[in-house]
Order: C-alpha cells, then sequence, then structure tokens
C-alpha cells in the first residue's frame, strides 16, 4: 500500500495539469499566428488554440464523472493522463491549424477527465480536516502550476512556438505514478444505486454550480480586461503587466492553501458571499482609483478572495455526496468552472462597449458583484440549513483504506 504521503503529492501532479491546458501555449499564439498567416481564417483559428480545451473539458467533465461513478476513478484518471500527453504533445506535429486543434480538443477531454478524478479521489480517500488541507492544496497547486509553466512555455516559446507543446511530456511521470500508487476506493454496492443517500441533491448542487460559474466569471475578467486597463490608463509594458496578474494568482494560491484554517472560522454558507462582496469591493476600487499601487493591493485582495471558491464549493458538494454519485457531483463542478472562463470575455464584452472605458467596467462589474455577494449573505443561513439535513441523509462513507 502507498504511503498517504505519496498519494497526495500524485493527487496534487494530477490537478496540476488541468490548469496547464491553455496556460503554456499562450506566449506562442502571436508564432502560431504568423506561421499560418496565409491559411484561411489563420488569425481566428490561432486564438482557438488557447481556448479550444476548456470548449471540451465542458462536455467531458460531466461524462467523466458518470464513468468515474461506474466504472471507477483510477482507471478514469489513467485514461486520462495518457490522452492528455497524446493530445497536448500533438500539437509539436500538426502541420495544419486543423490538427492542432483536434489535438487541442482531445486535450480538453483529457482534462475533463483528469480533474473530475483527481477531486473525487481526493473527496473518496479523505475526510474531515485531512480533506479540507488536501482540497485547499489542490487549488492552490493548481494555480501555481500555471504561474511555472506560462513562464516555460514563454521561455520555449522563444527557441520556436512548436517547442512549447512538449511541455505536456510532464505528464508522463505523473502517468507511471499515478499508476504505481493510485488504488480504487471502496464504493457501495450497485444493489444500493435506488437507495436514498445515492440520489443527488439536483436543486441545491445547481445552485453551488451557478456560484462556480459566477464566481470564474468575476475572477477571469481581471486578466483578460487588465491588460488592456493598464496598458492604456498607466503606460504598463508587457512584463509589468505579467508581474501584476501573477501577483494576484499568487495571493489566490494563498488563500488556497489556508483554506482548512479558514474554514475553521467560516462556514461554507458564509464564506461564499464573503467572497464575492470581498472580489465585487477591490474590483470597485480598481474602477475609482487613480493610483498604480492601489490597483495592484486591489488585485491582490480580489486574488486573496477568489482562491477560495473552488475549494469551498468542492468540500462543499463532497460533504453531501457518497463515493457512489460523487464524481457525477464534481464533473459538473468542472463544467461550471471553464464554462466560466470560457464565457467571461464574451459576456464582459458588451458591457465594456456599453461603458465606454475600463474604470467605468470595473466599477459596474464591482456593484454587480457586490450585488450577488448580497444575495448570497442573505441565502446564508437557509443553504447551510440545507446542506446540513443533506449530510445526515447522505453519510460520509469515504475514507483512505
Amino acid at each position: 500500500m502507498p504511503s498517504p504521503l505519496l498519494l497526495k503529492a500524485t493527487l496534487l501532479l494530477i490537478s496540476m495539469l488541468t490548469i496547464m491546458a491553455g496556460t503554456p501555449v499562450s506566449p506562442a499564439l502571436p508564432k502560431i499566428a504568423a506561421a499560418f498567416a496565409g491559411a484561411p481564417n489563420g488569425e481566428l483559428l490561432s486564438r482557438l488554440v488557447l481556448t479550444m480545451p476548456a470548449l471540451f473539458t465542458v462536455v467531458a467533465a460531466p461524462i467523466a464523472g458518470l464513468i468515474a461513478d461506474r466504472h471507477g476513478r483510477r482507471p478514469l484518471a489513467l485514461v486520462a493522463i495518457a490522452l492528455y500527453i497524446l493530445g497536448g504533445v500533438s500539437g509539436f506535429f500538426g502541420q495544419t491549424l486543423y490538427q492542432i486543434l483536434a489535438g487541442r480538443a482531445l486535450l480538453g477531454l483529457a482534462v475533463g477527465g483528469c480533474t473530475t478524478a483527481a477531486t473525487a479521489l481526493i473527496s473518496d480517500y479523505f475526510r474531515g480536516q485531512e480533506r479540507l488541507r488536501l482540497l485547499g492544496f489542490q487549488a492552490a497547486f493548481s494555480t501555481a502550476g500555471g504561474v511555472l509553466f506560462i513562464t516555460l512555455g514563454g521561455f520555449l516559446a522563444e527557441i520556436g512556438w512548436r517547442y512549447t507543446f512538449l511541455i505536456y511530456l510532464v505528464a508522463l511521470p505523473v502517468l507511471v505514478l499515478a499508476f504505481r500508487v493510485l488504488r480504487e476506493p471502496p464504493r457501495p454496492d450497485r444493489g444500493s444505486d435506488r437507495s436514498a443517500a445515492n440520489k443527488l441533491p439536483v436543486g441545491f448542487l445547481v445552485v453551488l454550480y451557478g456560484i462556480t460559474l459566477l464566481g470564474i466569471m468575476g475572477f477571469f475578467t481581471a486578466p483578460i480586461q487588465m491588460p488592456f486597463f493598464l496598458q492604456r490608463d498607466y503606460g504598463l509594458g508587457a512584463a509589468g503587466t505579467g508581474m501584476v496578474l501573477s501577483l494576484a494568482t499568487v495571493f489566490a494560491s494563498l488563500s488556497s492553501y489556508r483554506f482548512a484554517q479558514i474554514r475553521g472560522y467560516l462556514s461554507y454558507g458564509a464564506m461564499l458571499p464573503v467572497m464575492f462582496l470581498t472580489m465585487g469591493s477591490s474590483y470597485l476600487v480598481v474602477g475609482l482609483t487613480q493610483q498604480l499601487w492601489v490597483v495592484v493591493l486591489a488585485l491582490c485582495v480580489s486574488g486573496l478572495s477568489a482562491g477560495l471558491l473552488l475549494p469551498a464549493v468542492n468540500s462543499w458538494v463532497a460533504e453531501i455526496t457518497t463515493t457512489y454519485n460523487r464524481g457525477r457531483a464534481i464533473g459538473f463542478i468542472s463544467t461550471a468552472f471553464f464554462l466560466g472562463q470560457f464565457l467571461a470575455p464574451l459576456v464582459m464584452a458588451p458591457l465594456l462597449a456599453w461603458l465606454d472605458t475600463y474604470g467605468a467596467f470595473f466599477r459596474v462589474l464591482g456593484g454587480i458583484l457586490l450585488a450577488v455577494g448580497v444575495v448570497m449573505a442573505i441565502l446564508a443561513g437557509p443553504l447551510n440549513r440545507h446542506a446540513a439535513r443533506l449530510r445526515t441523509v447522505q453519510p460520509d462513507s469515504s475514507g483512505w483504506r
């Protein structure tokens, strides 16, 4: 039997792979566009190289959850990591944009399997404070990995845009480690399919998915719109902009890392509205201030709040589900997460066009998030009480054996 420490490291490494789907190739996009400048719709298709994985993850994650519940977490994880390597590295060999995009689509399918399997296994293997700590570490590890690999992707892009796709070979040792370490957790008998304990609390879960979608859309608006804002209104260059955004990401990792301690002071029903209220206030400050250092500080505070979202939702879902239905419930969290990333620029673009200035845009966005936080604060008590009732119906049968 593998040691718990090795098991945790393996699950965190699998989680880190999910954030690498798009970020490593981001610095290479201009070179990819230039390489296929003569191809029909080359500029548009080259941009899709970055977003294509997220689109297919949205579709794949709930299917992966169903597979995890019916056929097991370990087989899903191993197949997903293998497809991840194949889809990621295929960009190095692709001769046309369509071939590269096909590989990116396969990568997105694999990410849906990786993130669902890793989160389900963490929730199955561990309980209580240990689960809270590991789900917080999972979010922190993923975020920090994104900063690391986008930097490495930039260096590889300087050598040649194709070399950025070789970064996905990092999943090969993870596959070997997963094969040796992962064990299928105990699961209830198939004869209990129809029992009350294995019925998904659909209404409550839909609320959590909606919260995840709104929170991710709010948080990812910063890396999408902030570069234009900082460069136009503050004259900050590309390197400076990257440092500011990376700093906000680092602060998100810090709060994720401390999630278990924060959970000791705040219930889930209180934590999520605090997150929206803090993020909304931060964006409001960004829109009102004329000082760059205040903008940077506000973004760091926004990062601290956003770092609580995913571990809070994952932990709450883990507590109200069982090993039989948990994969499906977690799969839709991944769908909400990646759908929020994809929708953020599409939803915010009309608002920005209407308001015309970035200052006004961030003031309005901050006000919207504050309003969401107020509504959630009103609903916090009923949500906590409903979750408590669900926990009595669906006892936690997980645990590392």
